[in-house]
């Protein structure tokens, strides 16, 4: 466009293939020889508009989630023929006054040669020096060759430059399989391995497929969600995976390609498990005299003690000769270390293995029996050492005053920087109980767990577990690179794994867990009275507790009157008025696992009463009542609310009592589960659930409770071979005590 005001007007007129504009209209004309002249009315004010091509396109990707790979060597591989381009496009006409409309053209070549291209559409780009994504999905693209694509930009004038060419490939065939598995700690075959509980390692490989690039794997389940991801494309993983059930175990898995294609989730290995393995060290404490205890699991191996350390009863028993002589003999099957005692220098109680029990860096648990004489700080039952420190410390934290399992954070001197990971019970330490604690450390899950009595209090993650080559202790731990946190108290039964002992069923012939039986078996004979005397008061304790009973009755008609025709044995007549036998003192912890049992037989005329055969009683009123209501005719086992008002909770027999009929009951308090259970007869007849148990410290009580302060529920009848043990009997248990036999205490 030319322009021409030498005549005092402005004239234009077209110069070309310019695209200038004027702003006002003209009203006359002139020629000239090659173009047209147009006259303004006035002179006009002039505005040029200017057109910049697009930017060239940038952060180019498709739809499979990759960027633009500009190496030909190493092209994106997808796995859809039509993918979704996208690439950020920016236009510097693009203002808050004027917004450009730009479009996307993506194309893709074949050995140079374009085969496709598909174009976005064109709507406002952001403002400069901002810009807009646009897409657009291709035309179907072909499979396993190299493609090059690039996109270029246009605002409805002109076009960006190309960008530089983005290569892929395309292939949307499955992997024919899942990956192949190998392991050496579980083989595959018809052979036993191993147990639940015991970590190994497995490797998985890619069976064929090179482009492999994850393998995800279901064990025991058929899901295929867990992730392996090889360092590198069709590489193998090594994972370690911890079987949780005897027998048969299986691992699915799928393979997943670098175009991103899965083969089916399918079984790919299956590997028999061997039973629980037995704990890699057991110190039962069993000796009862000397300054050696053995390890039952290495008999050439034990633990040494002190000269401080006293041997007493303990809570897992055992038999001197269990064909020769059933009787359990208790005493010296526990070991009693005292502890700190302030101004006392030491040297204080402990007790040393000759030997580390256990990798602690790696998976491994830690169980033992303790009971408190006393508490006032830190004390350890159970621990294995290193340089500076115990790896772990099984036992009591004295600032919260709770039971714990703590692991330290490395064999330094401990200077407060890094923590130690610790869990704590959620009720506090009780002193002058047994108690049982377990110890879990999962080196797979980097987790360490705390069981008391059989149940889970909780779990804490260890991120530093290391290995205490040192030795395993017993009432003391390492702390500082010096003896500390003695204990003060019993200790029984110390049992330690290479593996973790699992809370759950494990096999299909286990009844209950491991950790149940743990805490909740063998039981411990705390009284028997056979009831077979034929004179005087005084009832014996066929148990070595001693715990004798006293007849408060008249002999001549409770004793030689009473045969137990079932088991041909004697037992003792009550009148139901006012005849009963006690102890002294109490035979059980009624607020633990326990179970008690009688052989009884109502008499015909006590069908209406309130009738208990035995009790444990506290100063007003019983614990539990194992006996009959008169209200309804059935046998019941109770346990009652702490305060003296004898309400509690109970299990009642499904069908009335048959009086005048020799009958067995046992009554179980099962504190793991919270639970008691009702047996007449050797089978199970009620359970109910119960969170109030109590201890009750005074008397147990044949043929009577106590009720309001009072001695009631007088027996009217004969009962026979009472039994209290701290525990649950189990279904041969059960059977053993229904027998007139002690039930096998064997750990």
């Amino acid at each position: 466009m030319e322009f021409d005001a030498t005549d005092g007007y402005v004239w234009s007129r077209d110069a070309g293939n310019q695209t200038t504009t004027l702003g006002l209209r003209g009203n006359e004309t002139k020629s000239s020889s090659n173009h047209d002249w147009r006259r303004f009315a006035s002179n006009p004010t002039l505005q040029v508009d200017y057109n910049n091509p697009p930017e060239v396109p940038v952060q180019i990707s498709d739809s499979h989630g990759g960027g633009c790979t500009t190496n030909s060597a190493t092209p994106r591989l997808i796995n859809e023929t039509r993918p979704t381009f996208t690439a950020y496009v920016r236009d510097r006409d693009s203002t808050s006054a004027s917004r450009q409309k730009v479009k996307a053209q993506f194309a893709w070549s074949v050995d140079g040669s374009q085969v496709g291209s598909v174009d976005s559409p064109a709507t406002d780009v952001a403002v400069w020096n901002s810009g807009s994504f646009r897409s657009a999905r291709a035309t179907a693209l072909p499979e396993d060759v190299l493609i090059a694509y690039r996109v270029r930009a246009h605002d409805g004038t002109s076009w960006s430059g190309w960008s530089p060419y983005c290569y892929l490939r395309v292939n949307t065939s499955r992997p024919d399989q899942g990956p192949a598995v190998a392991s050496t700690d579980y083989p595959a075959g018809d052979t036993f391995h191993g147990s639940p509980g015991l970590p190994g390692e497995f490797t998985f490989s890619n069976n064929g497929v090179p482009t492999a690039t994850d393998y995800y794997y279901g064990f025991n389940d058929d899901s295929c969600t867990t992730r392996l991801t090889p360092d590198e494309q069709g590489g193998s993983v090594t994972v370690t995976l911890t079987p949780r059930q005897e027998g048969p175990n299986w691992i699915y898995a799928r393979t997943v390609d670098g175009f991103g294609n899965s083969s089916d989730c399918a079984l790919v290995y299956s590997f028999l498990v061997a039973p629980p393995s037995a704990p890699v060290a057991h110190i039962g404490f069993d000796e009862g005299q000397g300054d050696r205890a053995a390890d039952a699991i290495d008999p050439d191996r034990g633990a040494t003690l002190s000269s401080g350390v006293d041997w007493v009863r303990g809570r897992v028993g055992t038999t001197e000769n269990p064909l020769l002589d059933p009787t359990p003999r208790m005493t010296g099957t526990a070991v009693h270390t005292s502890g700190y005692t302030a101004g006392d220098p030491g040297p204080y109680d402990q007790i040393n293995a000759d030997y580390p029990a256990v990798d602690t860096s790696g998976t491994f648990a830690v169980a033992a029996w303790v009971k408190l004489d006393r508490a006032h700080a830190h004390h350890t039952a159970v621990a294995q050492e290193g340089a500076q420190q115990s790896a772990f410390h099984l036992g009591y934290q004295g600032n919260t005053g709770q039971w714990v399992f703590k692991m330290s954070p490395e064999d330094e001197h401990w200077d407060g920087s890094r923590p130690w990971a610790s869990v704590m019970s959620s009720q506090s330490a009780e002193i002058g109980v047994w108690t049982h604690l377990l110890g879990t450390y999962d080196s797979q899950t980097r987790k360490l767990t705390l069981y008391v009595d059989g149940v889970e209090q909780g779990e804490a993650a260890h991120t530093g577990a290391w290995n205490a080559t040192g030795p395993l202790t017993v009432g003391r731990g390492l702390v500082q690179g010096v003896d500390d946190h003695h204990w003060p108290g019993s200790i029984d039964d110390v049992r330690v794994w290479d593996r973790v002992v699992l809370d759950h069923i494990v096999t299909d012939h286990e009844i209950e867990t491991e950790v149940w039986r743990l805490a909740n078996s063998p039981v411990a004979p705390e009284g028997r009275w056979t009831l077979d005397e034929y004179d005087g008061t005084v009832v014996a304790d066929s148990t070595d507790h001693g715990l004798d009973a006293t007849l408060h009755g008249d002999p001549l008609t409770a004793w030689n009157l009473a045969e137990n025709a079932v088991t041909a044995s004697p037992g003792v007549r009550l009148n139901g008025i006012d005849e009963y036998i006690a102890t002294a003192d109490p035979a059980l912890r009624t607020d633990r696992s326990f179970s008690v049992a009688a052989w009884v037989r109502l008499d015909e005329t006590a069908g209406a009463i309130d009738a208990t055969v035995l009790d444990q009683s506290g100063p007003t009123d019983s614990a539990f009542r194992l006996g009959h209501r008169g209200s309804d005719g059935r046998w019941t086992f109770t346990l009652t609310s702490d305060g003296g008002s004898g309400a509690g909770t109970t299990a009642t027999s499904t069908a009335p009592a048959r009086l005048g009929e020799w009958t067995h009951l046992v009554g179980v308090y099962d504190h793991t589960r919270k639970e008691t259970v009702l047996y007449v007869n050797g089978f199970k007849e009620a359970r109910a659930t119960v969170d109030h148990a109590w201890h009750a410290d005074g008397p147990v009580h044949i043929g009577a409770a106590r009720q309001q302060g009072a001695v009631s529920h007088h027996w009217k009848g004969d009962i026979d071979d009472v039994h209290a043990y701290q525990g649950v009997l189990n279904a041969f248990g059960l059977s053993e005590v229904r027998n007139g036999e002690f039930p096998n205490i064997q750990s």
